[in-house]
């Protein structure tokens, strides 16, 4: 919904102020909910995996410190994208909500872009080390596949929003035009 027209129904005067108050509290339930138990369990958990990836890879930097680039270049990626998980996660159980259109965006473009730059890690680490094969290229495939899968339902659920949005603000102004021709008509 574009923020001009979003300002003209919030500026427009009515005498029925309980259609623009629908119009409203619909919207709001539409893009922003509270955090149920299935979520926040899951928010937790990704929480905790995020910290524990962060642990994880710092320990392990530091066990092969003096291991090949690539390696700690992965360890590296890991640790980065832990944190910014953990935040991403922490943020929305601080809030308490879920905002269906930043949040899942959010988390979506998390897993793709980690993923992507894991395949470019094993890709590379297949091209300094030709004696393994492609087992690490094929490996990150699986991933891939499975991010690319996730970013494709998130990209659909937004467009949905998106058209359920449009419909909501639709039907407010018909409401609108309805509410405009009875004052016309008395």
């Amino acid at each position: 919904m574009s923020q001009e027209f979003r300002d003209k129904l919030i500026g427009a005067e009515t005498e029925n102020q309980s259609a623009r108050a629908e119009y409203e509290k619909r919207l709001a339930a539409m893009l922003e909910g509270p955090l149920e138990w299935p979520r926040r369990a899951g928010l937790m958990f990704a929480a905790l995996v995020s910290v524990a990836t962060v642990v994880l890879s710092a320990v392990l930097a530091v066990r092969f410190r003096h291991g090949p680039a690539v390696m700690l270049e992965g360890f590296a990626l890991g640790g980065a994208f832990g944190i910014v998980g953990a935040i991403i996660a922490g943020r929305i159980l601080w809030r308490g909500t879920y905002r269906h259109r930043r949040d899942s965006t959010a988390q979506a473009n998390l897993i793709w872009i980690f993923v992507v730059l894991l395949e470019v890690i094993f890709m590379e680490a297949d091209g300094l080390y030709p004696q393994d094969g492609l087992r690490m290229t094929v490996f990150g495939m699986v991933f891939l596949i499975g991010a690319a899968v996730m970013l494709l339902r998130t990209v659909i659920e937004q467009s949905e929003l998106r058209t359920r949005e449009k419909l909501l603000e639709t039907q407010y102004e018909i409401a609108e035009l309805k509410e405009s021709l009875g004052r016309i008509a008395r």
